[in-house]
């Protein structure tokens, strides 16, 4: 049997329970205004590689229509659900929306067997991608995987700035990311520092969120250990990365950040920060990429986009 829920404007649809034998693997994405479109393929993307997953969307109180255009692409797809948040909180805010969205989840009567955070510019590929994080998981045990140590063109990934940023929001009187107003006392996430570094953290070091595996037990241990319900509405800092903060209380709990691609020479998924991606959707499909980040909504990147689906109907009618 399936349940029914409710929107934030009350459109309500079907969403099918995992059976009990199949372990429950559900995506969480953040959208932002004019992101409609490009979510909607990405989870295109999702529906046709991991078909038995299920999709939380969080709708950022846009108004230029991105809302609706997620509603229609629910309607189809009964294993979606798409929230709202209550106010727009941007992209300084994108902890916050995150960790609401996380919340959700761990209230639920089950907790998934693992959570995987998705931007909109994101691509999936081709079908592997939880195979390849449940394998992380098993290998190294609960925790956060993704582009982590790792970069994705084989190069180590640095956390420099982020570890300044961190050491200048130790201090009790800063600056908020916005540079244009301050903060005043130490950040939320100062109480969780000790047990982080008691299990080895660093500070500044995360696994890239745009496409990152969170395994259930870390979602569980999270909210237990209170850091979910810690950010305040009025959070200021230059520690604003809800990646960054998710690194902290994982360590926090005791449980790792891992490696998605074990071989720098040969990685499975293509995640970095910033475009342009440095290869053709040709030459990632060649080298048997699942996911890659960012692709944005340009010509060139709906040229690869258009790629990736013909090469995902081409594998899966295989």
């Amino acid at each position: 049997m399936g349940r029914a829920f409710r929107t934030a404007q009350g459109t309500e649809h079907a969403m099918a329970e995992p059976t009990s034998c199949s372990p429950q693997v559900t995506f969480l994405m953040v959208v932002g205004p004019g992101e409609g479109t490009l979510a909607t393929d990405t989870l295109e993307g999702i529906a046709a590689c991991e078909p038995a997953a299920t999709a939380w969307v969080l709708d950022d109180c846009t108004r230029d229509g991105t809302y609706e255009i997620l509603e229609r692409w629910a309607v189809g797809h009964p294993g979606t659900r798409v929230l709202r948040n209550p106010r727009p909180r941007g992209y300084r805010g994108i902890a916050g929306s995150f960790f609401s969205l996380l919340r959700a989840v761990a209230q639920e009567p089950r907790v998934p067997e693992i959570v995987l955070k998705v931007d909109p510019d994101t691509c999936i590929v081709a079908p592997g991608v939880v195979d390849l994080v449940r394998q992380r998981f098993a290998a190294v045990g609960p925790g956060i995987s993704g582009a982590y140590r790792i970069g994705a063109s084989g190069g180590r990934r640095h956390f420099g700035h982020l570890r300044r940023n961190m050491l200048l929001d130790l201090l009790p009187i800063g600056v908020h990311k916005d540079r244009r107003s301050l903060r005043v006392g130490l950040p939320f996430w100062t109480r969780y520092l000790r047990a982080a570094r008691r299990h080895g953290y660093e500070l500044g070091e995360h696994v890239l969120g745009a496409l990152s595996a969170m395994h259930g037990e870390t979602v569980g241990a999270l909210r237990e250990s209170g850091f979910l319900d810690s950010l305040p509405d009025d959070y200021r800092a230059l520690t604003v990365e809800e990646d960054v903060l998710l690194g902290l209380g994982t360590k926090a709990v005791g449980h790792q950040l891992i490696d998605i691609n074990t071989d720098p020479l040969d990685p499975r998924v293509w995640i970095q920060f910033r475009p342009p991606v440095p290869h053709d959707a040709d030459a990632l499909v060649e080298r048997g990429i699942l996911a890659v980040h960012p692709v944005k909504a340009t010509p060139d990147g709906e040229r690869m986009r258009a790629a990736f689906r013909a090469r995902r109907r081409e594998v899966l009618a295989s």
